[in-house]
């Protein structure tokens, strides 16, 4: 019932839109960081830019740390024939400005050789397919969670790191949702490989894109989890449900901040409008 009422959303939505055009790193630095987190931006579109132009605008006034891209980097199918369209032109601010961009891959990026050219692409700071970057308090566990992954391979890495990691602040970066009230849905599978594990090992927030929206979610085993696919690809609506805490279809961003004793999230619109804010408790 509730995947045939987004449909009729999606299709109504659709119908609208047509009428309306007819390994790991470690980087320097220590305590308070901030980043910026966007997904399924691979567009080369003008929201893209314009999403673009507000994560620029943030950094002006509150200089960011490094920028997370959720996968779909590179829309269709990740050739990177389209790069300057959908990276270098729509980030062009913050990538002379020299802030650091950390990619994980999504379902499209796949398509062109499997994705291998972008993790060679050195501005996507991918240091593998799966890969962690240590900020400050921070530490981010970069995943590659397309159904053709190394999952054997990845899970145990992720043991590893996971249980070796002496950062406070723990955030898990992936492609798809493990909890999501779009189109997509909970993903039971994904809940199952990584779910237990990052609880475990006090994971706080999850962050992925694939659902074109933005929701963040309440927090569930004591971790949050933000989608953040507004940032170019084509909107699609959202019904928020229980574990919703915020749920909106919008061009958008994240702004996080780890501090000492609390991480906060802030998300943005492509107009530059507050759409959310909260704060999450260390565990």
């Amino acid at each position: 019932m509730r995947r045939r009422q987004l449909l009729q959303l999606l299709s109504a939505s659709a119908m609208a839109a047509s009428l309306a055009v007819a390994g790991s790193t470690a980087l320097a630095g220590s305590g308070r960081v901030r980043f910026l987190a966007v997904a399924d931006t691979g567009s080369g579109n003008s929201h893209q830019r314009a999403v673009g132009a507000q994560m620029a605008a943030v950094h002006r006034q509150r200089p960011v740390d490094l920028v997370v891209l959720g996968g779909d980097n590179i829309y269709p199918s990740g050739d990177m024939a389209l790069i300057n369209a959908t990276f270098q032109r729509p980030y062009a601010e913050l990538l002379a400005a020299g802030v650091p961009f950390h990619a994980v891959l999504g379902n499209h990026d796949i398509r062109t050789a499997n994705g291998d050219p972008q993790v060679a692409y050195r501005p996507f700071g991918m240091k593998g397919r799966y890969y962690s970057v240590r900020r400050g308090d921070l530490e981010l566990f970069m995943l590659d969670t397309n159904g053709n992954a190394d999952w054997a391979g990845q899970l145990r890495w992720l043991r590893s790191v996971l249980g070796s990691s002496t950062a406070p602040w723990k955030v898990v970066v992936g492609h798809h949702p493990i909890y999501s009230s779009g189109y997509y849905g909970n993903n039971a599978s994904l809940q199952a490989k990584i779910g237990a594990l990052m609880q475990r090992h006090g994971v706080q927030l999850y962050i992925n894109g694939h659902e074109h929206n933005y929701e963040r979610s309440r927090p569930i085993d004591g971790i949050t989890y933000l989608v953040v696919g507004g940032g170019g690809a084509s909107l699609r609506p959202i019904l928020p449900t229980d574990q919703s805490a915020r749920a909106i279809s919008t061009y958008s961003f994240a702004e996080i901040e780890a501090g000492p004793k609390e991480l906060t999230v802030a998300a943005w619109d492509s107009k530059g409008q507050l759409i959310d804010r909260a704060v999450v408790a260390r565990r």
